[in-house]
């Protein structure tokens, strides 16, 4: 009797579950939603900015490696000195590469470029359209960048 009734009731289950409706797919998320959101606002020198900035030290700065500090607020990113080793330690702190706005350096020091070439190559990856690379007068003598780069001395 116990039988019949368990078999009975895991087919009801089985009928239930099989004929139910199925579960919607959700749309692709647009990876650069963000940069969407900052064109519908408007120009940044309009009242109404962001209503709180964070901090975020990436590198703390020793012997081989140089400092580097990574700013945000709900509409802008920006990442000061991109050193050696940068890019996996903003991984680390589970910080957006993809959503960089600005680079600025500080220096022309190892220390404090030497991570860049990987994370322009990592930036023009992901797609992003535009990212302003700005430093001290010599950045202008550097290798030759992508055209998704501007740069200001």
């Amino acid at each position: 009797m116990w039988a019949l009734r368990s078999l009975l009731l895991r087919a009801a289950a089985g009928r239930a579950m099989s004929q139910g409706p199925a579960r919607r797919q959700r749309p692709p998320k647009d990876p650069l939603r963000h940069l969407r959101t900052r064109e519908k606002r408007g120009p940044s020198w309009e009242p109404g900015g962001p209503n709180t900035v964070y901090l975020q030290v990436v590198a703390a700065g020793g012997r081989d490696a140089g400092a580097a500090l990574y700013v945000f607020s709900e509409y802008n990113r920006y990442l000061f000195n991109c050193g050696e080793g940068v890019q996996r330690l903003m991984q680390e702190h589970k910080l957006k590469v993809a959503r960089l706005d600005n680079i600025f350096l500080t220096r022309m020091h190892w220390c404090n470029v030497g991570g860049l070439c990987g994370m322009i190559l990592t930036l023009k990856e992901t797609g992003l359209p535009k990212c302003v690379l700005s430093g001290p007068p010599q950045l202008l003598c550097g290798p030759t960048l992508p055209q998704n780069t501007r740069m200001r001395p």
